[in-house]
């Protein structure tokens, strides 16, 4: 088995700030909300990525169903495979732009699509690979690179 990589790089620095209240909230009611897509997708939370050697821990991520092994008895300390979806929440304590240039870290190693969470103003910008950005206050934000919708309520309960 692979040793657990020491991660030192400014992306895995940058979260160094333990996550807070509505952090942690905002995350799980996440991956709740894509839970439904559970039969096309596999869901990880804080899941260590290696892309290319740069590594990070994104706070959710998603595969298609396959891309990863369902193996319970071998484990794995690092995925090289990116993630179609990456969810990445703002803590109290972190600037926007290390987590926007993060997003587009994940877009430029092979992920369909970034969603960045902001708990204190409750709105979800979606950053898919083909470009461009679009936030969701309210109503569903449609993910259509990947076939998601999820009602943004659902997050900020």
């Amino acid at each position: 088995m692979k040793t657990v990589p020491v991660l030192v790089s400014d992306e895995i620095q940058e979260d160094r700030p333990m996550p807070s209240r509505n952090h942690a909230r905002a995350a799980h009611n996440a991956a709740a909300a894509l839970d439904r897509f559970k039969d096309r997708y596999t869901i990880c939370v804080q899941l260590s990525l290696n892309l290319d050697g740069w590594q990070t821990i994104p706070d959710l991520c998603l595969y298609p169903k396959g891309d990863l092994s369902t193996d319970w008895l071998t484990d794995d300390d690092e995925v090289t495979t990116p993630p179609a979806l990456v969810v990445e929440v703002l803590s109290p304590k972190q600037n926007v732009q290390p987590l926007v240039d993060k997003i587009r870290e994940y877009l430029r190693h092979g992920v369909k699509s970034c969603w960045l969470v902001e708990p204190a103003t409750r709105v979800v910008s979606l950053f898919p690979a083909a470009g461009g950005s679009r936030t969701f206050a309210e109503g569903m934000l449609r993910d259509e690179s990947l076939g998601i919708e999820i009602a943004i309520a659902d997050i900020f309960v």
